[in-house]
Formats: structure tokens, sequence, C-alpha cells
């Protein structure tokens, strides 16, 4: 059995996947009402693509999910202002993967959005009820239907028909059976739209790469009409992309998605608590006071508390499992060892000098080596070597733009924390002597 399940809960509250558009996350959301409302104002005041920046695992897809779905079931509820509908698939971009499979992907996700869509979807001037499509549904979810290509009208305006084959249909039919009905659906920007996000940009590991992407797919993909966008990626690689040329006039200034407080960490531990749990004496073997104390050390990264919280409940399972009692202080041992661990794996690439570049960083949580003075460097170049190795370490992560070495995001990642802690205890410990 699941050993979430066991303790009384329907599955794992510590899931580290994106809060999703729908009423789950909805429900466990806590403290981006702020960041939700400009994400929001910015889908209805403007055309231009909302950008949303933030360090890794601070739940920006989450907090851009939540914002569309909360603000489609307030449009639903009271029946007036624009209508945005949330794709079903949050898309990323990938250098193995061509403009033409990114649009044929989009296209069909939108499709299928429509399509789940169908009981919510704006009645057009002239319509009884919103108009639907059958035959793309039969396409798009039949293997037959696709082997034997599409040819539909709709609402009285006529998709057209394609080559009897898949690759025609998915050059034409699917195209313009996909943008007849979004612009049947939402005929001016005023009436909503589907949201679509392409998130992870930083995965292209440049910004030069994320920009030479989203330019190939500005006039092919991200000008369908009724669809609005949502960039979503790490500090700096947003920046990266609003500096092209062909961009400008694109793109909303980014909205920052800051670490939650730690005044938030008891309120989202208690809604997972209460949402997860099959009834009223469930428990976890991790008590609240340590999610806080977990989500201080890890400073509001959430996924990354997430991941840790799952991994302790794990542990004590294993524990259970061979017999071994649980204490008041296992979870104290258990973090002691998790931080030992991470300080033993990177303590060849802290050297003096590394060691304050790194603490300096912490203080910074995020810079760019051109605050080389900041580290005691009269020089950018004489800064980098030492970034390199505590990359390699495993201690901070960054984001490159090959155009400009000047703009390069440096960040401390979740391990690197947990070596900040361990390297805080010596020191208090050395205090004491």
């Amino acid at each position: 059995m699941n050993i979430y399940e066991s303790w009384g809960f329907k599955s794992n509250p510590f899931e580290t996947l994106p809060l999703p558009a729908n009423r789950k996350g909805s429900s466990l959301m806590v403290g981006r009402s702020q960041a939700a409302r400009k994400i929001v104002k910015g889908l209805v005041s403007s055309n231009k693509y909302v950008t949303v920046e933030g360090l890794n695992g601070v739940g920006k897809t989450s907090v851009i999910n939540v914002s569309v779905f909360d603000a489609a079931s307030e449009q639903i509820k009271n029946g007036s202002g624009p209508l945005f509908i949330p794709c079903r698939k949050v898309f990323q971009l990938s250098s193995q993967k061509s403009a033409d499979e990114f649009k044929f992907e989009v296209l069909t996700e939108i499709g299928q959005t429509l399509i789940e869509s169908k009981n919510t979807l704006p009645i057009p001037k002239g319509y009884s009820k919103s108009p639907t499509n059958p035959a793309l549904n039969r396409w798009l979810n039949s293997i037959d239907q696709r082997a034997a290509g599409f040819s539909s009208p709709i609402g009285g305006l006529n998709f057209g028909s394609s080559s009897t084959n898949t690759d025609g249909f998915s050059k034409s039919g699917l195209e313009k059976a996909v943008r007849d009905w979004l612009m049947l659906l939402f005929p001016s920007p005023n009436e909503g739209g589907v949201v679509c996000i392409i998130d992870n940009l930083e995965l292209l590991q440049t910004s030069k790469a994320a920009r030479e992407q989203i330019e190939s797919l500005r006039d092919e993909v991200l000008s369908l009409p009724g669809v609005r966008w949502v960039l979503c990626g790490a500090l700096g690689i947003i920046q990266g992309v609003a500096s092209s040329p062909r961009m400008a006039g694109y793109l909303q200034k980014p909205i920052k998605i800051s670490d939650l407080d730690s005044r938030s960490a008891s309120e989202i531990f208690e809604k997972r608590i209460q949402y997860f749990r099959t009834s009223n004496d469930a428990e976890l073997p991790l008590k609240q006071s340590e999610f806080v104390r977990l989500f201080s050390l890890l400073r509001g990264n959430l996924r990354a508390v997430l991941s840790e919280c799952d991994t302790y409940c794990m542990h004590v399972s294993d524990m259970q499992d061979d017999g071994i009692s649980i204490t008041e202080n296992t979870f104290d041992d258990w973090l002691d060892q998790q931080i030992e661990d991470a300080f033993s794996t990177s303590q060849e690439y802290l050297g003096k000098r590394a060691l304050q570049i790194f603490e300096t960083a912490c203080e910074k949580e995020s810079f760019s080596p051109s605050e080389f003075a900041d580290f005691g460097y009269d020089k950018m170049q004489a800064l980098r070597p030492q970034i390199l190795a505590l990359e390699t370490a495993g201690l901070l992560v960054s984001t490159q733009d090959e155009a400009d070495k000047r703009r390069r995001t440096v960040e401390v990642v979740p391990k690197g924390w947990k070596v900040k802690e361990y390297i805080d205890r010596l020191k208090r410990d050395a205090q004491k002597k």
C-alpha cells in the first residue's frame, strides 16, 4: 500500500508537480494573491505576452495555473468580463523540437482544451449554445480518424479539408479547424481566450537560445487568435528574450515571483493536510513545526521543501519496516544527516576563497558576475572560475546569455542552503569554545 494511504491520506500531500488549474490547485495555493492579480491584470489589459520570472522551484507555474483558473471561475460565476480558459497542458521549448512540431503540439492541445471545456465555452452571438466540433474531437481522439484525415464544418463555418493523411492535416486542416473555432469563440481580445504557458525557458540553457526559439514562433504560433501567452522562466532568461529587436513591443514587464515568507509555511502545511487526509485522525510522521524548519532552511523554495518532506516520510516508513522506533529526535537526526551529507559531497570544492564567494552568494541569494566588486574582485573574469567550481559542487546554478557574457544570473540551490547551514553550525560551535 502507498505509505500515505496507510497513514490515512488519499495520496502524497508533498507532491512536487505544479498546482493544477483546477479546484485542487486553488484550494492549495497560499500567499500569492498579489502576483495572481498582476497576472490576471496583464491578461485582461494587454495583448502583449505576460512574462513571469523567479528562482527555480519558487512556484511560478503554480501561480499562473491557479490565477487563470480562479479568474475563469469568477467570470463563469458572474457572467461578465473576459473568459480565460487554461490550456490543459503547459508547454516547454526544446532544441530537439522543431517549430513545426511545437506548432502541431500547441494546436492539438488547444483543440483538446476546447473539447474538454465544452460546458464553459462562451456562446457567440446568434447561437443558442456554444458550438462544438465533433469531427475534430473524433480526429484528435481516434486513431482511425487520424489515418483518414479530416474535413468538417462547425457552426456554419467551413473548416475546409486537407489531404487524406495526417501530415497534410497537421499542416492545414488542424490549424484551420482550431483557428476558426477560436475566432468564433473569441472574436476580439476583449472576449478572453485560451491561456497557454511556455514554461522553464531556462532549460534552453542560454537566453540566446530562448530568444531564437521565441522569435521563430512569434508569427506562426504566438499570434494565434483567441490565445493568450504567458512566458515563464528563471531570473534573467526573460530579460534575454526581451532584448531581441523582433520581440520589441510583444512582451510585458516580467512579474517576479519571490520566495514565500516563513509565515506562509504553517498555512501551506495545514492546507495540504486538510486536503489530502481521508479522516480527521489521519497523521503524518512530520510535524508542522518540522515543515516550517525545512521551509526556513531552504528559503521558501517550495518544490525543494516538499521533496525533502517526502524523503523524510519515506525514511520514517523504512524505519518502521525495519522495526526501529520513531522518537522525538528522529527528524532532527535525519535533518542533521542531510546537512552533513550535503557538506561532505561539496567540501573538496570549498577552498578558502571559494568559501568566501559562496557565503557572499548566500547573502545575495541571486546575483550577476557583473557584481564582482561585492565579492572582492576587480575583474569579472576573476570571479567566474570560483562560480564554476561552486556550480560543479551543486551549490549554485546559472543562466547565461551567450550574446552578452555580462548578463548572467546565478542563484543558490537547495543543496547550497544545506551547506550554508552546516557552515553556520561550525561557526556557532567555534564561538561556544
